[in-house]
């Protein structure tokens, strides 16, 4: 009888403790959770908030906020799991249609996203926030026209919506799929040369299978002017491959007779991009350039070197270009700084081609900085560059010459 007193009264005392231990207030357990995903310790934060949805199964802004974390960490079906349930506890809730098609979108499930947008739209018509991201993944599936639409319609109803507009003006950005450039370039010489100068005009389309680019030069070295014709190509291959095509013709005796140009790029893991190519040029014969390139982006930026090679009857000469990139709102926007050093390849100035594509080594350093911005909107760019060579002279080996050069350009697309 006493053992059996004894069982009991542990066995009670073991529930009242394991009722102790399940007892907690979610407020408090939901604000410790925020404060670790904040902080990082965002593993932490979840099992909190695990424990606080399987007791509280209905508490939905803990529910709600599981699913961001769920979503920071790249877990999109798990956040998909709890956008569900918050679905199925309360389809008025706009906040958990936002946050569901915005998982889906960063989960790039651009279709996903849509079907939930109309979804939503249905429950809660006219809702801005709703009617911008079921824009944003008809942009997402390539429907640009379809996404002008979708906002040309709502700003029907609310003309004065600012966001909606903005949204709608960078829309047309990013439908322009032509482009005019114009730009001009000289080279200031510390002695013997008198400026030689360049220039260009350039028309670009936007294809489904890529950029194509034709280009007119104009130059001006020796008293001597020149021009030459140019195309060039962009065609994507697949997913994370590329490739670059050139040709170009001219009669001046300042330019190359043709030129031709191949390389392949391709993206691989970590954020890395590598190519390989060839350039080939004809004077009064043939002369071929071996290139290529590694690069890495990190955020907005991308550092990446650039090697020549250039075989002749003498060996191979060598030199190389590293460039350093921070890119604004889109690629055609960017800080660059390069430096160049080694047995450089001549590079417009001596009559001769003015796209890095040599026939004559002479050893050189640079250093060189320029600067691409937008005016009024991101299909108005504009450019400007300075560098400084310390390059020997092709008339006087073994003698060096200061070279000062400035850019400026401009292009609009449409």
């Amino acid at each position: 009888m006493n053992k059996l007193i004894v069982l009991l009264s542990l066995l009670f005392l073991s529930q009242i403790s394991m009722a102790q231990e399940e007892s907690f207030d979610p407020d408090e357990e939901f604000a410790k959770a925020r404060e670790m995903a904040f902080n990082g310790k965002r593993s932490e934060a979840i099992e909190t908030l695990k424990k606080v949805v399987a007791k509280y199964p209905t508490y939905g802004d803990v529910r709600l906020f599981l699913a961001s974390v769920y979503g920071w960490e790249d877990k999109y079906k798990l956040a998909r799991e709890e956008y569900e349930i918050l679905l199925e506890q309360d389809n008025a809730d706009r906040n958990y249609w936002i946050g569901y098609i915005k998982n889906e979108l960063y989960s790039e499930q651009a279709m996903s996203a849509l079907d939930l947008a109309r979804q939503a739209l249905i429950l809660l018509p006219n809702d801005v926030d709703l009617v911008l991201l079921k824009a944003r993944a008809e942009k997402n599936n390539n429907n640009l026209s379809e996404a002008s639409e979708t906002v040309k319609e709502f700003l029907k109803i609310e003309p004065n919506n600012v966001a909606a507009k903005e949204f709608l003006s960078g829309l047309k950005e990013d439908m322009a799929t032509n482009t005019i450039s114009i730009s001009f370039s000289g080279n200031y010489f510390s002695e013997i040369y008198d400026p030689m100068l360049y220039s260009s005009l350039s028309y670009s389309k936007d294809t489904k299978i890529g950029g194509i680019v034709g280009r007119l030069n104009v130059n001006r070295k020796f008293d001597t002017y020149g021009s030459q014709i140019e195309i060039d190509a962009y065609p994507s291959i697949t997913k994370g491959l590329y490739a670059y095509l050139n040709v170009g013709y001219s009669k001046s005796t300042i330019f190359p007779t043709f030129r031709y140009g191949a390389q392949l790029y391709k993206s691989l893991p970590k954020s890395f991009e590598v190519s390989v190519g060839i350039r080939s040029l004809k004077y009064t014969e043939y002369t071929n350039i071996y290139t290529g390139s590694i690069g890495k982006y990190f955020g907005n930026s991308f550092i990446t070197f650039v090697p020549y090679f250039i075989p002749s009857d003498e060996g191979w000469s060598k030199s190389g270009t590293l460039t350093y990139r921070s890119y604004g709102a889109n690629g055609d926007q960017f800080l660059a700084v390069s430096v160049g050093l080694g047995f450089s390849p001549e590079i417009n100035r001596f009559g001769l081609d003015p796209l890095n594509e040599p026939t004559i080594d002479l050893k050189s350093q640079k250093l060189g900085i320029s600067k691409s911005f937008k005016i009024k909107n991101n299909n108005n760019v504009a450019g400007v560059g300075v560098s400084v060579s310390h390059q020997e002279s092709i008339f006087d080996p073994g003698q060096y010459i200061w070279i000062s050069s400035l850019s400026l350009s401009y292009s609009l697309s449409y």
